[in-house]
């Protein structure tokens, strides 16, 4: 079985690697193959583990030598909302581009796409209302960055559905990502106010939406461990927690009191909607009222998955 991992040095890409290279430690078959703009840093060498250079954009059959037989693609490929410049280029004419090359070339590919819970665009739809969001819930991205990555997901699920023979596809739409180096920018203001023991309760029911990149890794490889049963499968991976629950646990372990300020989510969802705001500050708002569960039923049972790093331990 070859595996192919673009973008292996980026944030999410190299949990990934780390996660395929402890199992390379336990399946003899298995043989990586890791795709960069630049392979300067090769953290694992193994005779199963090749670095390739690759400019991404570049199709030509003699960059894309690899491509060959079966393959199995993990794509973690793409920019966020910082890079306005490149982010339809990375996010949407990258995979339009790769999946082209695959279906002109007929070559046997299981593409496993990382996608966003942004596309549900629900958090700033569903301002004040209790809402669980499955993997059939309807999408509505309400940005660049979000319409890109449901632009993407849609390229992948007509080329499956032109060339069944060779493509198939799992797509996983990830929370809020967060590890023990980098995190979200709505982790500053959270961490602000958690040191100054002071946080805004909206109600009873808000949750937090994040999801530990190793968690991510391990999402990834239950995709390849459970070929037929991820087959053409869309899977939420998300790892929500209530935020009051949180709170509480985050002052009984540094012994601390908690000052809980009330706010009405009423007045939030005005602000939100009406009054331009930072990014930061806006995603913040967002944050502290969200009263939506991505829920991840559907990968917990079909690919036994479970979050082994929860955000508890964070704070």
């Amino acid at each position: 079985m070859k595996i192919i991992l673009l973008g292996y040095s980026g944030f999410i890409g190299s949990h990934i690697l780390k996660e395929l290279a402890n199992h390379l430690k336990k399946n003899a078959k298995l043989n990586l193959i890791c795709v960069g703009r630049n392979i300067i840093s090769q953290p694992f060498q193994n005779k199963k583990i090749k670095y390739i250079k690759w400019d991404f954009l570049d199709f030509s059959q003699s960059k894309l030598f690899f491509l060959k037989k079966e393959n199995i693609i993990i794509n973690c490929v793409g920019k966020n909302y910082s890079n306005k410049k490149n982010l339809e280029k990375m996010n949407l004419i990258f995979i339009k581009k790769l999946t082209n090359y695959i279906k002109n070339n007929k070559i046997l590919v299981r593409l496993i796409q990382l996608s966003s819970v942004s596309v549900y665009g629900a958090e700033k739809k569903y301002v004040t209302k209790i809402k669980t969001i499955t993997e059939n819930s309807k999408t509505n991205p309400d940005n660049l960055y979000s319409k890109s990555k449901l632009e993407a997901e849609l390229c992948i699920q007509n080329i499956s559905k032109i060339n069944k023979k060779h493509f198939s596809f799992t797509i996983l739409r990830i929370a809020n990502v967060f590890s023990e180096l980098k995190n979200p920018n709505s982790f500053r203001l959270i961490n602000f106010l958690l040191n100054k023991c002071v946080w805004f309760k909206c109600s009873a029911k808000t949750k937090y939406h994040y999801i530990h990149a190793k968690d991510i890794a391990s999402a990834a490889l239950l995709c390849i461990l459970h070929l037929k049963k991820s087959r053409n499968k869309i899977y939420n991976v998300s790892d929500d927690i209530n935020q009051l629950q949180l709170h509480k646990i985050y002052a009984m372990k540094h012994k601390v009191k908690l000052l809980i300020i009330p706010i009405s989510l009423g007045i939030l969802k005005l602000i939100i909607r009406y009054i331009p705001l930072p990014k930061m500050v806006f995603n913040f708002f967002l944050t502290i009222s969200s009263q939506i569960t991505y829920n991840n039923y559907k990968i917990k049972k079909e690919l036994n998955f479970r979050s082994r790093y929860s955000l508890i331990n964070k704070f």
